[in-house]
């Protein structure tokens, strides 16, 4: 079995409200199919996280984002797949929301609504650094 290491960035993107873009994952995804999500994903040889970032953002949602400051360095093992991620603080910066077939729906939450709701235990962790 080829085991694969891959590094990816994510970003919690906060609106002019205060309230922070989810996303729901396709069917078809090959780590955690319809779950939710926030956006972002793997950085190609030679990009920056922050190029990295900005670049999976405008592919999944067709949106301009403000990076801000990292917030949670993560990572996990699945199957043959090591991934190490860096997750960003950022403010949506302009366009219009259009999903890629990655995702199937999303919303803008407030992070309270995380917290104290039913979800993941990694994405609780990822809104308490906020």
């Amino acid at each position: 079995m080829e085991r694969k290491f891959g590094i990816a960035t994510k970003a919690l993107i906060k609106n002019t409200e205060g309230k922070y873009l989810v996303l729901y994952k396709s069917e078809t995804e090959e780590i955690n199919p319809n779950e939710i999500d926030i956006p972002g994903g793997r950085m190609k040889f030679g990009e920056s996280a922050e190029d990295s970032l900005k670049r999976e953002v405008e592919e999944e949602l067709g949106i301009n984002i403000e990076i801000g400051r990292p917030s949670r360095i993560w990572g996990f093992v699945k199957d043959d797949l090591h991934l190490v991620g860096i997750t960003f603080l950022a403010e949506y910066a302009g366009g219009e929301l259009q999903l890629s077939g990655e995702h199937t729906k999303h919303e803008w939450i407030d992070k309270d609504v995380v917290l104290a709701g039913d979800y993941p235990k990694w994405i609780k962790e990822e809104f308490k650094l906020v």
